[in-house]
């Protein structure tokens, strides 16, 4: 992902925001504070025949101690033009190689119970369900939200031998 894919990220970003089952954002950021809050790498885009951006993924550290430096959170979106066409799975396939070749070990991802289609998504990619947080968040017109949490062990980085 480069600064010049950014408006279409932000508008599918926004899109996701304004479905409202994707984050509990309610707004989408500049391109800098969206870029320094995540990981420099992976952060992919799908692009299409036309050079148009499809959809994006990136990752965001979960912690900044060392002892987690292999664990991120994920944040996967899909324009709504081009949902359940692949373009999920692939971002997400990518996003899983890629993240191995960086060393990281654990994949996280929070995801509204509603969100069907993400969470056959992670399934689909390997993740598996841990728990749901009950009523972890608030969105902005005041509604509680749980979020089911889904994690993906890598089998080739930290894997016992």
């Amino acid at each position: 992902m480069t600064a010049d894919d950014w408006p279409s990220v932000a508008r599918i970003y926004g899109a996701g925001i304004a479905a409202g089952n994707a984050t509990f954002e309610h707004a989408v950021p500049g391109w800098e504070q969206w870029r320094t809050s995540r990981l420099a790498e992976p952060c992919l885009v799908a692009h299409g025949d036309g050079e148009e951006v499809l959809g994006w993924a990136a990752l965001t550290a979960a912690s900044s101690r060392p002892v987690y430096r292999g664990v991120a959170e994920v944040s996967i979106y899909v324009d709504p033009e081009h949902a359940r066409c692949g373009v999920g799975r692939a971002l997400l396939v990518a996003l899983v190689e890629a993240s191995e070749h960086l060393g990281l070990w654990t994949l996280r991802a929070g995801i509204f119970p509603e969100n069907e289609a993400s969470i056959a998504l992670h399934e689909s990619c390997g993740f598996r369900l841990l728990g749901t947080h009950e009523r972890i968040g608030q969105m902005p017109d005041g509604r509680w939200r749980d979020v089911v949490l889904y994690e993906r062990r890598s089998e080739v980085v930290g894997a016992d031998s």
